[in-house]
């Protein structure tokens, strides 16, 4: 059975209710309400805000905003600098970066939005499939999600392939094939891992189709959007080869080719990805929650299957079905499990919130639906205010660079143009930082105190600094140094950085 079908209830009008200062809908009409809507938007733009400038770029937002910059001004096609992402987020951050200048800000500005856009579209789905009630609960749940709340002000890459997959699966629900193919498509084109996403789309496309002409129609034109998407990018590409790799190509390998794991390797990997999960609610007494709804769900599914029949649950399956996927193609490849992978299963997580909450109220009042939702503000409220202030170790950088941009404007300050800046960790960071610097740095990056010693060596003429993180002190450089004839000396500290002059005791 088709599961966007619609009850005659949607055909009524909204009837609201006051609550604490704003418009609650009422949850027996056609959808979300658009004053609520806006309202969690606000909400949502406000915790994601908190952060925009607050920390540091972590080094791969750092060499994201490099590539962008590079690719305005210097390398539209990427032959000298080769990227190991598809550009469409390269892209789309240069532009950003042309119309609001170049900064940490203006870069996590893009993504800010991107996960605003989210919202809706999220709410929109499950209003679809299956009721007001649930597009109400997961669009709360996803605008109040400390992992999406997280990845916000950030420069990653993952946001866009959030919002692209879902938009897929919207498209698909909403039986627009084609559709559902561009965003696959755009998804694929900001990041591999979009690919995950063809699965559930072509589920939910499956689903919507009863016979086999139609379904076999549909998959052709969902193949008919990706291509339209990917093959112009693809073409793009292919006139690099024969001075750079492809993306694709390079992401091997920096990474390695993909490969089936020992199944020894297996439980710590799914526990691993579990601790990561954990964060999607942040709070034990949520999880208990959503636990004991799920216990509630099953002892009463027969008062509640009635009820709710008319909004099956197709979608929650496959939902269910992608994330398990998901979790385990993660567990048992050898795919990095870094947090940020693991965001495209926010939105998918609350819509399943939205759909177990929808069905458990099904026979349920409007005041009664009311409270329910005014209870999952308040359970998720204090772990998303915790995220917004980046209390939580996932997301960008937490404090490991502060002092970067002090100690960039100490040495603009105090050193002659042309200075030699080495480092041990701050190639990505100085390429960006110091992009359109106009004292023209040489940055250089040393294994040890030995090509530390020979390179200032072949120097002389030129002032020579060294930048070093708390987390990564120069250890032993000064002996290797001193039979060199150079020491350290130290000139400012901000934050997690010291900067040194390497001077020469030649006399």
């Amino acid at each position: 059975m088709h599961f966007t079908l619609h009850a005659t209830a949607a055909k009524k009008r909204f009837a609201t209710s006051s609550f604490p200062g704003v418009i609650l809908p009422n949850v027996l009409g056609v959808g979300v309400h658009h004053r609520y809507l806006c309202f969690l938007l606000l909400v949502g733009f406000g915790l994601r805000l908190i952060m925009l400038d607050r920390f540091r770029f972590h080094q791969d937002e750092a060499l994201y905003s490099y590539w962008a910059l590079h690719f305005l001004h210097d390398d539209p096609s990427f032959l000298e600098q080769w990227i190991d992402k598809p550009p469409l987020f390269i892209w789309l951050l240069a532009y950003c970066f042309k119309a609001l200048g170049s900064s940490e800000a203006s870069a996590r500005l893009l993504n800010i939005g991107i996960s605003i856009l989210t919202i809706p579209v999220v709410a929109a789905i499950a209003r679809r499939a299956w009721s007001p009630t649930a597009g109400v609960v997961a669009a709360t749940v996803f605008a109040l999600n400390p992992f999406a709340i997280s990845y916000s002000p950030t420069a990653f890459t993952d946001p866009l392939l959030v919002l692209a997959g879902i938009c897929s699966v919207y498209a698909a629900q909403r039986s627009r094939p084609f559709l559902a193919g561009l965003c696959l498509g755009a998804a694929i084109m900001t990041k591999q891992q979009g690919i995950l996403f063809i699965p559930l789309a072509l589920a939910v496309v499956i689903a919507g189709n009863a016979k086999a002409k139609p379904i076999l129609t549909a998959i052709a034109r969902v193949g008919g959007g990706l291509t339209l998407t990917i093959l112009p990018i693809l073409y793009w590409d292919s006139t690099r080869w024969t001075v750079a790799p492809s993306p694709w190509d390079l992401s091997v390998r920096n990474y390695g080719a993909l490969k089936l794991l020992s199944i020894g390797q297996w439980p710590d990997r799914v526990a691993r990805i579990a601790d990561l999960l954990w964060y999607l609610t942040a709070s034990h007494i949520v999880w208990m929650v959503l636990i004991a709804a799920c216990v509630l769900a099953v002892v009463n599914m027969g008062r509640t299957e009635l009820s709710f029949s008319k909004r099956n649950s197709i979608l929650a399956i496959l939902l269910f079905g992608w994330i398990a996927a998901y979790w385990g193609i993660h567990a048992v490849f050898s795919l990095p499990i870094w947090d940020r992978y693991f965001l495209p299963l926010a939105p998918a997580f609350a819509l399943l919130c939205g759909w177990l909450t929808a069905r458990l109220l099904a026979p349920g009042s409007n005041l009664w639906r009311q409270a329910v939702l005014g209870l999952w503000i308040v359970l998720l409220l204090p772990s998303s205010v915790q995220a917004a202030r980046g209390e939580f170790p996932i997301g960008s950088d937490h404090g490991a660079y502060d002092g970067l941009r002090e100690t960039s404007a100490w040495l603009d300050s105090h050193s002659p143009p042309g200075a030699v800046l080495y480092h041990q960790a701050l190639s990505w960071h100085y390429q960006f930082y110091f992009f359109e610097n106009p004292r023209d740095y040489t940055v250089r990056w040393v294994a040890n105190p030995i090509a530390l010693a020979d390179d200032a060596a072949k120097r002389p003429q030129s002032a020579r600094f060294v930048i070093a993180p708390a987390w990564q002190p120069l250890r032993n450089f000064q002996p290797h140094l001193a039979t060199r004839e150079f020491a350290l000396v130290e000139r400012a500290k901000e934050g997690q950085f010291t900067v040194y002059e390497l001077i020469s005791t030649r006399r």
